[in-house]
C-alpha cells in the first residue's frame, strides 16, 4: 500500500510516516499541495491521501480534494483536522463521495490503518 500524508506541520508528518512505514506502508509526504502535486504527476499507484484540513499560505484540504481531485483520484482521501466543524462542507463531503472521510487530530495510526484496510 502507498499512502501520500499532506501536513505543514513538519514534526507531525515525520511522525506518522514513520509511524506507517513501521507497520509496513510505502509513505510519500508534502508539506504543501505544489509538492503533492509533483508527488501526483510521478506516482500513480497511491491508495490513500491523508491531507490536513488547513495548510500554511491559505491551502486548504477541503479545495485540494473539490477542486482538483474528486473527479481524477479515486481511492481513499482523508481529511485531518483539529476540528472536524471547521468547514460546513466536511459532512457533505462525506456523504456525496465514498472515497472521502475526515478524522480528528490527534488520529491513532492504528484507527487510520484500520480505516485503509
Amino acid at each position: 500500500m502507498k499512502v501520500l500524508i499532506i501536513d505543514d506541520d513538519s514534526d507531525l508528518l515525520e511522525m506518522a510516516a514513520r509511524r506507517m512505514k513501521k507497520k509496513g506502508i510505502d509513505v510519500l509526504t508534502a508539506l504543501n499541495l505544489s509538492d503533492a502535486f509533483e508527488i501526483l504527476k510521478k506516482t500513480t499507484e497511491i491508495n490513500a491521501i491523508i491531507c490536513d484540513l488547513f495548510l500554511a499560505n491559505g491551502e486548504n484540504g477541503i479545495d485540494f480534494f473539490e477542486n482538483e481531485l474528486n473527479h481524477i483520484f479515486k481511492e481513499k482521501f482523508i481529511l485531518t483536522t483539529g476540528d472536524d466543524s471547521a468547514d460546513n462542507r466536511i459532512e457533505k463531503l462525506k456523504n456525496s463521495y465514498s472515497n472521502f472521510s475526515c478524522m480528528q487530530k490527534p488520529y491513532s495510526i492504528d484507527e487510520l490503518l484500520k480505516y485503509l484496510g
